[in-house]
């Protein structure tokens, strides 16, 4: 009757429960992937998806923000004012000096083709130091390191797609090997540690934050360092060492007084943080959502085999991760090393050879032809996909044509040969654009959204989300002089209607004027 559960003939049932069985095969299959051949695949993996994932037309609002401070700086310096989509005289935003400058620089050498170029090299960069991050401690394997860092770059793909999206990601995953480098007591790695917090403060607004993870990091490292046979942990000296560093920069004090404009904060309550950002969406909610599972099912698997100090970095970033989705490229570079450390652990069984000895060691066949080849797989997959990227760039006229589909790329050529003072009514993606193009001139642009990194000191357009009768009043009481819109945008169809008339029109754009005018 229960023959099915004989010994003679066993059921599928015991077979799919015979846990010994499974895990030495995944015992076997991380020493047959495992030596040099394996790591290498791993660093060409990373590095070519990292480039992919970074290689995008430089169409976010924040590129050419950051290209009008850059041009402000160049031509006045530090001490200049903002002149465009600001109060006459308002101090500039210097919380990215350095990465704007050096991105306008960049912008006037190689145009938008330059720009496209720099997010592929960021994204390289984020590649990269995932792929050092991951190698850093020796407790990951070469396997698992490809499939978590490959993931995460799969999922940061649609993320970088501005510079500081792309700073932070390289930031964070430079810090993680930096941080196990500041572990062994050497000086370089505490240097390291004080020269990338200067850095961060120069180039990237949100340094406090960044700041605060380094404290608590050296917080559970020694309370770590107290259990037996526990590294020791840097001294506590680190703490003003780079407290002292996050002032090195031309804000001062203003980058801790400046924390919750960085945070998209501008008045708010201080925890609405905690569950609401000016960047929540539903995608980004439910990647940070997976990122934080990836960690959660990851510390499960892997259990007491950890260094305490990895378990509550994993668990901390989790728990933030299904809270706090404003900082997407943070969580996703955390997931992947250190989902790469605790699934490289969980494929271990206790009485097995170390997890370091598996890394880096030569496991049987590893050398062989067929391994290698097998290694090589991963990096041509990611090079196909970087190939993809490539050639959606290079169709419709290269970069420059491709972005021109969403910018006023050939209408700022005609609005230099025609200028006109006063007020320009445009959309924020537009407005971004042309900010960058005219950062030094008096115009007053009116965009139909708040203004993105805009805090109430600088801000002074009026937000008129919807073009209607109503509203027509308030454009009309700020005397606009030109209309800067997408063809397709229904506020263009609505002032053709009102009497105004066109001055201009491109496949992308049409600028209108008052009748009057």
């Amino acid at each position: 009757m229960n023959r099915e559960l004989s010994p003679r003939r066993p059921g599928i049932g015991p077979r799919l429960l015979d846990l010994d069985r499974v895990a030495a095969s995944a015992e076997r299959l991380l020493r047959a992937t495992s030596g040099r051949a394996w790591w290498v695949a791993a660093a060409g993996t990373l590095t070519a998806g990292g480039a992919a994932a970074g290689l995008h037309p430089p169409i976010a609002g924040a590129w050419f923000w950051q290209l009008a401070d850059g041009e402000l700086i160049r031509h006045y310096g530090l001490v200049g004012t903002a002149r465009f989509l600001a109060q006459s005289g308002a101090p500039l935003d210097l919380r990215s000096w350095l990465a704007d400058l050096g991105l306008a620089f960049i912008y006037r050498g190689g145009g938008l083709t330059g720009l496209a170029i720099t997010g592929a090299v960021a994204g390289m960069a984020v590649g990269v130091c995932l792929w050092l991050a991951i190698r850093s401690t020796g407790r990951a394997h070469p396997l698992v390191a490809m499939v978590a860092g490959g993931v995460c770059l799969l999922a940061l793909a649609p993320v970088l797609t501005d510079l500081s999206a792309e700073l932070l990601a390289v930031l964070i995953a430079g810090l993680i090997p930096i941080l196990a480098l500041a572990t062994r007591r050497g000086w370089a790695g505490k240097l390291a540690l004080v020269g990338l917090v200067i850095l961060w403060s120069n180039v990237q607004a949100d340094a406090a934050v960044g700041l605060m993870l380094i404290w608590g990091w050296l917080v559970v490292a020694h309370w770590d360092a107290r259990q037996p046979g526990r590294p020791a942990a840097p001294s506590w000296w680190l703490i003003p060492a780079t407290g002292l560093a996050l002032l090195l920069s031309p804000r001062g004090l203003g980058a801790i007084a400046e924390l919750p404009l960085s945070l998209g904060m501008q008045g708010e309550h201080p925890l609405l943080v905690a569950w609401s950002s000016i960047d929540f969406h539903p995608w980004s909610a439910r990647v940070s959502e997976l990122a934080a599972v990836m960690l959660l099912f990851s510390y499960w698997l892997a259990g007491s085999r950890l260094r305490r100090v990895d378990a509550y970095l994993g668990l901390a970033t989790a728990v933030l991760a299904l809270l706090w989705s404003n900082y997407l490229p943070w969580f996703l570079v955390v997931a992947a090393v250190q989902g790469s450390w605790y699934l490289s652990v969980a494929g271990l069984r206790p009485g097995a050879a170390s997890s370091r000895a598996v890394g880096r060691g030569k496991g049987r066949g590893a050398t062989g032809s067929r391994a290698k080849i097998t290694a090589a797989i991963p990096p041509l997959i990611a090079l196909v996909v970087l190939g993809s990227g490539l050639g959606a760039l290079t169709r419709g006229s290269g970069v420059s044509g491709q972005t021109a589909a969403h910018l006023p790329v050939r209408a700022a050529h005609w609005l230099a040969d025609h200028p006109a003072a006063g007020s320009w009514f445009t959309t924020p993606l537009f407005g971004d654009y042309l900010s960058s193009q005219f950062p030094a001139d008096h115009h007053l642009l009116c965009v139909d959204d708040p203004v993105p990194l805009a805090g109430t000191g600088l801000g002074r357009c009026e937000q008129l989300t919807v073009l209607n009768a109503g509203a027509l009043g308030t454009l009309q009481a700020l005397h606009p002089r030109l209309a800067v819109l997408p063809r397709a945008a229904p506020a263009a169809t609505f002032l053709r209607a009102e009497g105004w008339v066109i001055r201009y029109r491109d496949p992308t754009t049409v600028i209108l004027a008052p009748r009057h005018l």
